[in-house]
């Protein structure tokens, strides 16, 4: 029966055996190395639970922030433009009502002290003996400079919730805008974790000690280094002692881990605790008391009860190996036929769904990084994968595309599935999945993971596509392409002045000197529309003599004048020797859209129209404005 077997396979007997004997002997070193990466892995949970609790806390905090920021900006423009304290009161409450809808926490809205006069946007009214320059808000945002500053937090007793101060001081060194925010937000985000067995103690301090959230709400509002339990006192003059934000060294970058710090504690009776702190925002930190005996409580059975499956697993290895062994020569013929066909890609890997390995056919130095010397774990892996070699905006995309979990579904009733992306490089690629081979069950099997280049081809289109959309003679859109972008712009509520240029007497300028110097005056022409107008707007050629532009966002007739006579100027100095020194002229009918509420491209086009025909009864240059009846003005 032997003497049937092939030679690899008698070749590969002894060495199954000889693995075998040796995961025995290393049975009690790879557990021990399980056992410690585990409690490494459960400590790293809760260290990224600490900072993602800060993250929270920020969050919370963010949007008060960003309103006191935003109204000190609009406040200290009505401060350099001499603004009386009314309109900037009116100013205030309208800020409070906007932000009462948009801030999820309480908050009692925006107030100021404006050129030496309380103001407040919720219409509170102080008493007559209230000093704003004495309060807690302004004197933090004295301190702050010109920063967004939180100052002091302190408990409201008669709601019993945490509250602080959101303060900026503007720009004239004594006037103040300041939000007072109720800290719900906070509490909610640290006072679950007093349901978790784990954990002995979570709370919020500022940079003095000062407990601003607590999972122990009977603990809020004291001074944790006076008045906290033993763990909470030796953990805070310990995080205080030790200095815990430091800076990175150099080229080094901050993540989950490096952001918090792990402190170790003991209780009177010998009890091992983790203390953990992260750094919040404005030296306000979330810390973390754990109970160790609780957090690594289940690791002890779960290894005995692993032990046990994996004597299980190690009596069946020899039986798998030979099995292995048995397929490795139908795997080398798979391999040489899945070679002919990846030749045609950059990158081409086969993966086993079975066994959930990959192996590299063809490849790149790009994908060798990525991938490094661990073929394993493909769907775990997959996800991080199309991250890595995919640019931002191309990045969900494959993600969608790389999830393992679908693609059974996705390769039931065909051979192969394909995505064209942007890659990390920012070159266009397209990512194959190919059906190697199913199993009996119809199931996938092997399947090919194939990149090929496709940037050249993209560039082409692009090419084409440019110039399919521009008037080759003048370098500027043509009429396809600049009507559809100013019909998109008004579908999206874009509005602005859309004007129409006729050149002047052209046909006298082509049969007097040539249509050589036609085409010259008509590019000049186009190059003084670029000159005039911004990037963001529309400019094309209708063809012929005529162009067109769609301003965006100039609705008024003050400013397209404006905008008019810088083009006129620019037209006045277009020098083209040919023409001995004629001037070139145009008429110009300029609309503004929206004029109505049924309003089209095709009515403001005839309205730029009308005025272009206007504009031709007077020699020179002119442009006439037509809004809902003509109405002439001139350059």
């Amino acid at each position: 029966m032997l003497s049937t077997m092939p030679t690899s396979y008698k070749r590969f007997t002894p060495i199954a055996c000889t693995i075998t004997g040796l995961a025995l002997a290393l049975i009690v070193a790879l557990f021990y190395w399980l056992y410690t990466t585990s409690k490494d892995n459960i400590l790293i949970t809760w260290s990224n639970e600490a900072q993602h609790t800060a993250k929270n806390v920020n969050y919370a905090m963010k949007m008060p922030m960003d309103a006191v920021a935003f109204s000190s900006l609009k406040v200290n423009e009505m401060l350099a433009k001499g603004i009386d304290h009314k309109s900037v009161g009116a100013f205030l409450v309208n800020e409070t009502a906007i932000y009462a809808k948009v801030i999820d926490e309480n908050t009692t809205g925006i107030y100021s002290y404006y050129r030496g006069q309380y103001l407040d946007g919720s219409g509170w009214i102080p008493p007559k003996a209230y000093q704003p320059k004495e309060r807690p808000w302004y004197k933090a945002a004295l301190q702050g400079q010109g920063k967004i500053v939180l100052a002091k937090p302190y408990l409201n007793l008669q709601t019993e919730i945490m509250m602080t101060s959101v303060s900026q001081l503007l720009n004239d060194g004594n006037s103040v805008v300041s939000m007072d925010i109720f800290l719900n937000g906070v509490q909610r985000a640290i006072q679950n974790f007093g349901q978790k067995k784990e954990v002995a103690a979570a709370f919020v301090i500022d940079a003095d000690g000062f407990v601003v959230a607590h999972s122990d709400r009977d603990k809020i509002g004291i001074e944790i280094g006076e008045h906290g339990s033993l763990l909470e006192v030796a953990l805070y003059q310990a995080f205080k002692a030790q200095h815990v934000h430091k800076p990175l060294p150099e080229g080094e970058t901050e993540d989950s881990t490096t952001l918090v710090q792990r402190l170790e504690l003991n209780d009177a009776a010998g009890e091992k605790f983790t203390g953990l702190v992260a750094k919040v925002n404005n030296d306000w930190n979330v810390l973390f008391i754990l109970n160790e005996e609780e957090m690594y409580a289940s690791l002890t059975s779960i290894y005995l009860t692993s032990s046990l499956i994996l004597f299980l697993v190690l009596g069946t290895c020899l039986s798998v190996f030979l099995h292995m062994s048995r397929k490795y020569q139908e795997a080398e013929e798979l391999n040489k036929e899945i070679q002919a066909v990846a030749s045609i890609y950059t990158s081409a890997i086969n993966i086993d769904l079975a066994t959930d390995r990959m192996t590299i056919i063809r490849t790149n130095p790009n994908i060798e990084a990525l991938l490094g010397k661990d073929m394993s774990n493909f769907s775990g892996r997959a996800i991080a994968l199309a991250e890595a070699f995919s640019s931002e905006q191309s990045r969900e995309l494959m993600k969608q595309f790389m999830d393992p979990t679908t693609l059974e579904e996705r390769l039931t009733d065909t051979h192969s599935i394909s995505q064209e992306f942007v890659d990390c490089k920012n070159r266009w690629m397209r990512l194959r999945f190919v059906v190697v081979d199913r199993k009996k069950t119809g199931l996938l099997h092997h399947i090919l993971l194939a990149f090929e280049s496709i940037d050249e081809d993209r560039k082409q289109q692009e090419v084409l596509r440019k110039l399919s959309e521009t008037d080759l003679m003048t370098g500027i859109r043509n009429r396809g392409s600049g009507e559809n972008l100013v019909r998109k712009a008004m579908a999206e509520g874009m509005c602005g002045m859309f004007c129409l240029m006729d050149t002047d007497k052209f046909k006298h300028i082509n049969d007097t000197y040539g249509h050589a110097t036609g085409d010259k005056v008509l590019i000049a022409l186009a190059q003084s529309l670029t000159k005039t107008f911004r990037e963001t707007d529309i400019v094309f050629r209708l063809g012929g003599d005529e162009f067109a532009a769609f301003s965006k966002g100039v609705i008024t007739e003050e400013i397209g004048k404006k905008i008019m006579g810088r083009l006129f100027n620019n037209i006045a100095a277009i020098e083209i020797p040919e023409l001995l020194g004629q001037n070139i002229a145009v008429s110009i009918g300029a609309a503004f859209y929206p004029a109505n509420q049924e309003d089209t491209f095709e009515s403001l086009y005839e309205r730029a129209d009308n005025g272009t025909y206007q504009s031709k009864k007077v020699t020179g240059n002119r442009v006439t404005f037509i809004w809902h009846s003509e109405k002439e003005g001139k350059s």
